[in-house]
C-alpha cells in the first residue's frame, strides 16, 4: 500500500512531538512492508532525507502559518496519484488537499493538541478538513473534545514510537523536557525539584528561558535544544521525566497526549505529570501530582524510591504503544472508510 503523510513538523529542523510521530509512523509503515512518502516543510537536511527508509518532499514555503493548506495543495497535488492513503498531522494541513483526495483515496487527520484545544467552535476550515476523512485524536481526552466541536469521536491512535533499549546504567536526577512557554509548566517542574532537592535537567527552548533561569539555581541545567536520540540517552539516565503542563485561565491550550512521557516510559524512566488534558493518558503507571503548585512531596519520594516503578513503566509503555498497536488501529480505521 502506497501511503502519502503530510507534515508541517518534519526533523531534523523540528524535534517536538509531531515531528517525532510522524518519523515515527513513516518508519512503522515501512517496515510492515508499505510504501511511505511524507511530504513536509523544508528546507530540511539532505543528508537525513537521503538516510531515510521513506521517500521524503519539502515544501520550500514562506508564511507558512497564514498559507499552509494553499503550499500543501499546490506541492500534494501531483502526489495523489501516487498514493492509496493520506494521512494528515493536522487538520489545518487538511483543508485544501483532502476535499482533492476524497473519496477516490481515505484520508487519516491526526490530532494531538492545540490543533483542537485552542478552538472555541469549529471553524468552516475545521469542518471542511473532517468531512468524509478519518479521524485519529492520540489521546481520548481529544477525542472528547472532537465531540465538543461537533465532530466524531474519532478512533484512539497509540504512539507509534519504537525506542531502541540502551544499556542498563545508574539514574539520578529529575529531566523536563519541553518548549519553554508559560503553559509547558517548567516552573513547576524547577519548584519540585528544588523541593525535593533533586539537580534538574532542563531540554527545550523558548521565550521563557530567561524567567526560568532567575527561578532555577544551581542544580538546574538548560540545554537547550537537543537531537531526539539525545533526548532519549538523557531519559535514559534520570530517576523520572516531569512534565507539569498547565492550560490557560479560560481552559483552553491543555495538553493533548506527553509524547515525552510515553517515551521516558519505555525507556524505563518515571513519568511524573499534572492532571491537565490527555497527561494523565501518557503517565500509565506514573505519578500524576493533582495539584503540581503544592504537590505531596512524601508522594513524590515513595514514587521514586519505589524499585519496580522503571520495569512497570517499560512494560506498560510498550504494550499500549509501539508500531504493531498503532498500525492495527490505523490500518482498520482506513479500510473502514475505502
Amino acid at each position: 500500500m502506497r501511503w502519502l503523510l503530510v507534515t508541517g513538523d518534519l526533523a531534523p529542523a523540528f524535534t517536538g512531538g509531531v515531528a517525532s510521530w510522524v518519523e515515527d509512523l513513516a518508519r512503522a509503515l515501512v517496515e510492515a512492508g508499505h510504501s511511505v512518502t511524507v511530504l513536509g516543510r523544508g528546507p530540511g537536511d539532505r543528508a537525513w532525507d537521503a538516510a531515510q527508509p521513506f521517500a521524503v518532499r519539502r515544501i520550500p514555503a514562506r508564511s507558512w502559518q497564514r498559507w499552509q493548506a494553499f503550499w500543501v495543495e499546490a506541492w500534494g497535488r501531483g502526489l495523489l496519484g501516487r498514493a492509496d492513503a493520506l494521512v494528515f498531522s493536522t487538520w489545518e494541513l487538511a483543508t485544501r488537499l483532502a476535499p482533492l483526495a476524497l473519496p477516490r483515496i481515505p484520508v487519516g487527520i491526526a490530532f494531538h493538541g492545540s490543533d483542537l484545544t485552542r478552538l472555541s467552535a469549529a471553524p468552516p476550515g475545521f469542518q471542511r478538513a473532517v468531512q468524509g476523512a478519518t479521524l485519529l485524536p492520540v489521546s481520548a481526552f481529544l477525542s472528547r473534545e472532537l465531540v465538543r466541536l461537533g465532530a466524531a469521536p474519532g478512533r484512539v491512535l497509540p504512539m507509534p514510537l519504537r525506542v531502541p533499549d540502551l544499556p542498563a546504567q545508574p539514574r539520578q536526577g529529575l529531566l523536563c523536557v519541553a518548549r519553554l512557554t508559560p503553559l509547558k509548566g517548567v516552573d513547576r517542574a524547577i519548584r519540585l525539584a528544588q523541593a525535593l532537592g533533586e539537580p534538574l535537567t532542563v531540554i527545550g527552548e523558548g521565550p521563557e528561558l530567561p524567567a526560568l533561569q532567575a527561578l532555577a539555581g544551581p542544580e538546574t541545567r538548560f540545554l537547550g535544544r537537543q537531537r531526539r536520540e539525545q533526548t532519549l540517552e538523557w531519559m535514559s539516565r534520570s530517576a523520572a521525566t516531569l512534565l507539569l503542563s498547565r492550560a490557560d485561565a479560560d481552559g483552553s491550550g491543555a495538553e493533548g497526549l506527553g509524547l515525552t512521557l510515553i517515551e521516558a516510559s519505555s525507556l524505563g524512566c518515571r513519568a511524573i505529570a499534572s492532571p491537565t488534558g490527555g497527561l494523565p493518558e501518557a503517565v500509565g503507571p506514573g505519578l500524576v501530582l493533582e495539584d503540581p503548585d503544592r504537590p505531596d512531596l512524601a508522594a513524590v519520594r515513595a514514587f521514586l524510591a519505589d524499585p519496580d516503578a522503571p520495569s512497570r513503566a517499560r512494560a506498560w509503555a510498550r504494550t499500549r504503544h509501539g508500531p504493531e498497536a498503532c498500525l492495527a488501529v490505523l490500518l482498520e480505521a482506513i479500510d473502514s472508510r475505502s
